[in-house]
C-alpha cells in the first residue's frame, strides 16, 4: 500500500500527475488533423447552462478529445464509403433518371440482366453434384476423371456460334453509315454505337451454350441481304473464327474469338480474348477487343449477367480510338452496373501508350442507349434488329445439323447427352491422331 509522508507529498504528487497528463495531451492533439478535416465546425467544448442561466463552455479532457476525434473520423469515412447513405448529388440523379428511363424489359435494378427462369437456376446449380458424380463413375471404372462431359440438362440448344452470330443483327443501321463518311470520328462513332446495341442480345444466356466441335460451321442470312460464316478452327484452346458480307461490299467484319472461365466468391467471369476488325472499302479499318463478363450470385441469390473492365476501339491508321469503362468505373452514386463512360481520343501513333487528346465524351448504359456527348446515337426503344435465317444450301458441318442438339431441343436429355459424349470422343481421338503424326 502506498503511504504518504505528508499531505504536502501527496499534493506534490497530484501537481505531476495533473502536468503530465497536460503534456501527453498537448502531444496527442498535434498528432490529430485540425478540427475542419472532421466536417464539425464545432468546438470540441460543450455547452453547459450556469446556475445563473449564462452558457458556458464545457472542457474537455485530452482523452475525450481524442475521443470525439476519433468519433467523428470514423462518421467521415464511413460516408465515404457507402455505409453511411448520402443523397446523390442532382448530376447524378439526373443520370440515374436517364439511364432508368431506357433500359431492357429484363435489367434488373444493379445493374445487368437477371435470369428469367428459375429452373435455368435450378439447373445450373446442380452441375457441381452432377459432374462430381460422373467423375466418381470415371475413378470407379478405371476412367480418367477429367474427361467428364458437361451435363446435357445445364446447355441450351444452340451452340457457341449461334450465339456469336446475333452480335451481327445491327450492322445494318451503323455500318452502312460508316462506310459512307468521310469523318473518321464520325465512322468511329456509329462502329461503337453497332457493338454495343448487340451487347444485349448475347446477354441472359445463363444456360450454356454447347461447345463447337473442330471444323463446325455456321451460316447465317440477315434481314438486309448480309451473309456471316463462321467455323470452329481450333479445338483447345477453343477459337471461333468469322466473317460478315453484305451485299454492297462496302466493309466486312472477320475476326477470331476464344475464351476462359474463372471463378471467384459465388462468381463466375468470362474472359474473351480475340479480335474483331471492320474493314472497309476506301481501305480504312477499326478493330475492337472484348470487356469481360460476369456473372454474379451462381450457387445462390438471384442470378445476374454483368459486363465489366474496359474496351477498345481503335482507328491506326487515323491515330482515333474510343476507350469504354464499363461497371460504373466512377462508382457514380445509385447508377446501375450496367452504365459505361469513356472517351474518343486523338492518340500519337509513334507513342500509342501515351495519353490522348479527348475529342468527345462518351456514356451509355450497355442495356439501353449510348450518347456521344449528349447525342444519342443508340437507344433501345426505337432500333430495330435484322432478322436471322439459314441458308437454304446449309452445309452438313453447320451447328444445327449436330445430333446432341435436336435431342435436345427435343428435351431427349439420355439421348441428348449420349450424343454430346459420342462427338466428344470422336474429337479427342482425331486430336491424337493429329499429334501423333504432326506432335503437338
Amino acid at each position: 500500500m502506498l503511504q504518504f509522508r505528508s499531505a504536502s507529498d501527496a499534493d506534490d504528487i497530484c501537481k505531476a500527475v495533473e502536468a503530465v497528463s497536460d503534456d501527453m495531451a498537448a502531444a496527442a492533439l498535434q498528432d490529430l488533423p485540425q478540427e475542419d478535416f472532421y466536417g464539425d465546425e464545432g468546438s470540441d467544448d460543450d455547452d453547459e447552462t450556469t446556475p445563473t442561466g449564462k452558457s458556458e463552455k464545457k472542457k474537455r479532457s485530452w482523452l475525450g478529445k481524442v475521443g470525439k476525434g476519433i468519433y467523428r473520423r470514423s462518421v467521415n469515412l464511413a460516408k465515404s464509403s457507402g455505409l453511411v447513405d448520402t443523397p446523390a448529388s442532382k448530376e447524378d440523379q439526373d443520370l440515374l433518371n436517364a439511364v432508368m428511363s431506357c433500359r431492357s424489359p429484363f435489367a434488373v435494378k444493379v445493374g445487368g440482366v437477371g435470369i428469367q427462369n428459375p429452373e435455368h437456376a435450378k439447373a445450373c446449380r446442380s452441375v457441381l453434384s452432377l459432374m462430381i458424380s460422373q467423375m466418381g463413375r470415371n475413378l470407379l471404372s478405371g476412367g480418367n476423371v477429367m474427361n467428364v462431359s458437361f451435363p446435357i440438362q445445364c446447355c441450351q440448344p444452340r451452340t457457341v456460334l449461334e450465339i456469336g452470330a446475333q452480335m451481327g443483327q445491327f450492322t445494318h443501321i451503323y455500318l452502312p453509315r460508316a462506310a459512307v463518311t468521310k469523318d473518321p470520328v464520325e465512322r468511329m462513332k456509329n462502329v461503337v454505337a453497332c457493338f454495343i446495341a448487340a451487347m444485349p442480345l448475347t446477354s441472359g444466356n445463363f444456360l450454356k451454350p454447347l461447345n463447337p466441335i473442330l471444323g463446325e460451321t455456321l451460316q447465317v442470312d440477315y434481314g438486309d441481304g448480309s451473309k456471316l460464316y463462321m467455323e470452329q478452327t481450333c479445338h483447345h484452346p477453343p477459337v471461333s473464327s468469322f466473317c460478315l458480307v453484305p451485299p454492297s461490299q462496302s466493309y466486312t467484319v472477320s475476326g477470331h474469338q476464344t475464351f476462359n472461365v474463372g471463378w471467384g466468391y459465388n462468381k463466375m467471369f468470362l474472359t474473351n480474348q480475340g479480335v474483331r476488325t471492320v474493314t472497309f472499302s476506301d481501305g480504312g479499318s477499326i478493330s475492337l477487343d472484348f470487356p469481360q463478363d460476369r456473372w454474379i450470385n451462381v450457387f445462390w441469390g438471384d442470378m445476374v449477367h454483368q459486363t465489366i473492365g474496359t474496351q477498345t476501339f481503335t482507328d491506326e491508321n487515323n491515330g482515333i480510338r474510343c476507350r469504354l469503362e464499363f461497371g460504373n468505373p466512377a462508382n457514380r452514386k445509385g447508377i446501375p452496373n450496367d452504365f459505361f463512360e469513356g472517351v474518343i481520343e486523338q492518340y500519337d501513333q509513334k507513342d500509342p501508350e501515351a495519353p490522348g487528346t479527348a475529342l468527345h465524351q462518351v456514356q451509355g448504359s450497355w442495356l439501353g442507349f449510348v450518347d456521344f456527348d449528349k447525342t444519342r446515337y443508340w437507344d433501345i426503344r426505337t432500333t430495330e434488329k435484322t432478322p436471322m435465317s439459314a441458308p437454304a444450301d446449309m452445309l452438313k458441318s453447320d451447328s444445327r445439323n449436330r445430333t446432341d442438339r435436336k435431342f435436345l431441343e427435343a428435351k431427349d436429355f439420355k439421348k441428348a447427352q449420349a450424343e454430346k459424349i459420342r462427338l466428344e470422343e470422336n474429337q479427342r481421338h482425331e486430336r491424337r491422331l493429329r499429334e501423333a503424326v504432326h506432335g503437338k
